[in-house]
C-alpha cells in the first residue's frame, strides 16, 4: 500500500536549539572518528530483569534480546571494536559510553509519570552481603549530565524511550531519547510505545546492515533513512498491524 509514510523519511527533534546542537555534534563526532580510524561500540543487553521496588514480580523476560545482541555482533565485529555486556550495571554502561561512537541498549525502559527526568533504561546491580540483584536505572538525568565527544548513534531498543507520560510537562519533551541527545548523540533511535521482541530484532538487524553498507555515515539524513528503510522492511510482512512496527523513531540531525 502506497501512502505518505512510504515516501517520507521522518526525523524529530525536541527543539530547534537541540537540532542545531545535534548538527554540530555530528560534525565533531565524524572528525573524531576519522582521527581514530576505528569506531567503538557498546551493546548493553538485559534478557532478564530483577524486580523493582514495590514490584510483585519481575518484568517479563526478553528472550529476543540475546538474539538481537548476536545479530548486531555478527554485523559489526569486523567493522569496529565492540564491548558487549549482558546484565550490566549503570556504572559499567556509563564508563563505556564516555568513549564509544555507537551505543545499543536492548532492555526494558520506563517513563516516569511524575518526574520525566527519572525515566530511563532498566539495568541491574548487586547489593548487600548476599549480592542481591536489584534494578539499576540509567536515568534521563544521569545521561543528560554527560558530555560525550565521540558519540554518533544511540539505538535504544527499549519500551517508550521517546515517550513523556507527565501530562503537566508534555511540552518539555523530556524523555530518554532527548537525554541521549543532550549528552551528545546527534542521532538517537527510540520507541514511542512498547515494541515486540521479534520486531526489535528485525528492525535492529536491518538498521545496522544499512548503516555499515554506508560506511557508518552519520552525515545528513543517512541514519534517519536507515531507520525508515528498516521499518519499511518489517512493515511489508506485517502491514495490517502498525502498532508492531510504527513506534520506532529517529531523533537528530
Amino acid at each position: 500500500m502506497e501512502n505518505a509514510y512510504c515516501r517520507i523519511t521522518s526525523s524529530y527533534t525536541p527543539s530547534i536549539k537541540a537540532l542545531g546542537y545535534a548538527q554540530k555534534q555530528s560534525k565533531r563526532a565524524q572528525e573524531a572518528l576519522v582521527a581514530q580510524d576505528t569506531g567503538t561500540m557498546l551493546i548493553a543487553a538485559m534478557p532478564t530483569t530483577p524486580k523493582g521496588p514495590g514490584d510483585k514480580k519481575a518484568p517479563k523476560n526478553l528472550p529476543g534480546v540475546e538474539e538481537e545482541m548476536r545479530e548486531i555482533l555478527n554485523l559489526t565485529r569486523s567493522h569496529m571494536r565492540t564491548t558487549a555486556y549482558t546484565h550490566p550495571s549503570t556504572d559499567q554502561a556509563l564508563e563505556v559510553l564516555k568513549a564509544c561512537h555507537i551505543a545499543h541498549f536492548a532492555c526494558h525502559g520506563t517513563s516516569d509519570y511524575s518526574d520525566p527526568s527519572n525515566s530511563g533504561l532498566i539495568l541491574q546491580k548487586s547489593t548487600g552481603p548476599e549480592e542481591t540483584l536489584v534494578q539499576n536505572r540509567l536515568t534521563v538525568q544521569r545521561v543528560s549530565d554527560l558530555r560525550l565527544r565521540y558519540a554518533q548513534i544511540a539505538y535504544l531498543s527499549a519500551c517508550s524511550t521517546a515517550e513523556n507520560k507527565a501530562a503537566r510537562l508534555s511540552d518539555e519533551v523530556i524523555h530518554v531519547v532527548s537525554g541521549f541527545q543532550v549528552a551528545g548523540f546527534p542521532h538517537v533511535v527510540g520507541c514511542l510505545w512498547p515494541a515486540g521482541d521479534s520486531e526489535c530484532v528485525k528492525v535492529a538487524r536491518r538498521f545496522y546492515s544499512l548503516v555499515l553498507q554506508r560506511n557508518q555515515s552519520v552525515i545528513s539524513n543517512e541514519v534517519a533513512s536507515a531507520v525508515q528503510e528498516a521499518i519499511m522492511a518489517v512493515r511489508e510482512g506485517d502491514l495490517s498491524m502498525p502498532l508492531n512496527w510504527a513506534q520506532f523513531v529517529h531523533y537528530g540531525a
